[in-house]
């Protein structure tokens, strides 16, 4: 039985020490709710390796193994206060997340574990809770029992903590701690009618692996979902940064339309019209779209620049590729950059050339104007021409693991290259319906 009881506080320990170092190593370690939960993990261990040396020796002891016996006896006794105040800390934090707490719990479980503490101190001279002696080994003290009315207490009073809170708990949160009050309670009982079985450091530490599983599992998947979310914020951000654009360049070039050609006006507005509604909807769209309802997007756009600069804007299109998908409003916010800060402010205009062709890494799509340049190592004079171009670098990133290089020379105009990974093609593409 000695052995097998020494096997159980051997893995007890392992398992809470593995634990542990997963979740400080794999998640913040100044969140406190982590820091809560390495706590009790090393409590847990620190007991069962105490609990362990009743085990090791025989009585008769000597100096040494006397020595072994009292630290891990005095060891056994203190880890459980500070355990379940550890524990008390962990669940307060974990509320706190959710909903706001009228007071905090922690004053009195600090009040309780320093007069146990004291207690298991002085059972070291009077041997009230325990009692170690070289003749006869470990033995239970005469007010073993009152050594466990601490532990116990703030045990059950971390039970009513999470009863009185079960509503902002998830099922499975619930179970979790559910777990870990019910098993130790029981392993108490057992423990203390029946002296010689170690079960309270393995049902502590099973209850530790099902807080673990049920809702550290738990914390992860709501992390997961709050950073996708916060990826589709900043995209949604993104976006609205961007569509005022369309809005003042297309109204701009229907208002001289209005004064000189109102024929040629009425024909831009139901351009724009037809362009505003493909816009709309690839403002609501999350994933990447066909790059062919991209590129009616920057067609229709540079039809109503056109209208605007009338000889002064030229445009080509060279399309060798269209079967690939990118994020929605890249290559119309490039075209943008092209005729806003490259072609328009050369008195005598210039040429807008949108390409795309296939290459051993992927899709490339570019867009290159014969304007005005800059340097991209100067700071830009315009600081919405970096916001533009970061924007769609990020959005390719997040979207579909493409690219953007830009590159430019002043009085020698600005290629824009898109290069998207062949990965896009096969079972990685979203849904490619039109709507």
């Amino acid at each position: 039985m000695n052995q097998f009881n020494i096997a159980l506080d051997v893995y007890s320990a392992l398992l809470c020490l593995v634990l542990g170092a997963y979740v400080l190593v794999s998640g913040n370690r100044h969140d406190r709710a982590n820091l809560c939960f390495a706590g009790i993990c090393v409590c847990n261990a620190v007991m069962a390796l105490g609990d362990m040396t009743a085990w090791m020796f025989a009585a008769p002891l000597d100096g040494v193994e006397y020595a072994v016996m009292l630290v891990g006896t005095f060891a056994f006794y203190v880890a459980p206060a500070p355990l379940f105040m550890f524990f008390t800390g962990y669940i307060q934090t974990y509320l706190s997340k959710r909903a706001p707490l009228a007071r905090s719990y922690l004053p009195l479980s600090v009040a309780l574990f320093t007069l146990y503490t004291l207690g298991c101190t002085v059972s070291l001279f009077n041997g009230m809770f325990f009692l170690v002696d070289p003749a006869t080994g470990y033995e239970r003290g005469p007010l073993f029992w009152l050594a466990q009315v601490v532990p116990v207490a703030l045990h059950l009073r971390n039970a009513g903590i999470v009863v009185r809170h079960r509503s902002c708990l998830e099922r499975k949160e619930l179970l979790g701690f559910a777990s870990y009050i019910a098993l130790p309670i029981v392993a108490e009982v057992v423990q203390v009618a029946f002296f010689g079985i170690a079960l309270m450091n393995t049902a502590v530490a099973l209850a530790i692996l099902l807080v673990f599983l049920s809702i550290q599992s738990e914390r992860k998947a709501l992390l997961a979902q709050r950073e996708r979310e916060l990826a589709e914020a900043r995209s949604d951000i993104m976006l609205s940064q961007i569509q005022p654009h369309f809005l003042y360049n297309t109204l701009a070039a229907i208002r001289e339309l209005c004064a000189s050609d109102p024929a040629e006006a009425a024909r831009a507005v139901t351009d724009f019209s037809s362009f505003l509604r493909e816009n709309m909807a690839s403002l609501t769209s999350k994933q990447p779209i066909p790059f062919e309802r991209e590129l009616r997007h920057t067609t229709t756009y540079l039809n109503l620049e056109q209208r605007r600069f009338g000889g002064r804007l030229r445009v080509e299109f060279d399309i060798a590729s269209r079967d690939f998908e990118l994020p929605p409003l890249t290559v119309q916010a490039l075209a943008e950059n092209a005729v806003r800060h490259g072609v328009s402010p050369r008195e005598e205009g210039g040429c807008v050339r949108v390409s795309s062709h296939d290459d051993e890494g992927g899709h490339v799509v570019e867009v290159q104007d014969d304007g005005v340049g800059f340097d991209p190592s100067a700071a830009p004079d315009d600081e919405r021409i970096h916001v533009g171009i970061q924007n769609v670098r990020v959005r390719l990133a997040e979207g579909c693991q493409g690219t953007l290089d830009v590159r430019s020379a002043p009085g020698d105009g600005t290629v824009a290259t898109i290069r998207i990974p062949c990965a896009q093609d096969e079972s990685d593409r979203p849904d490619r319906r039109l709507p």
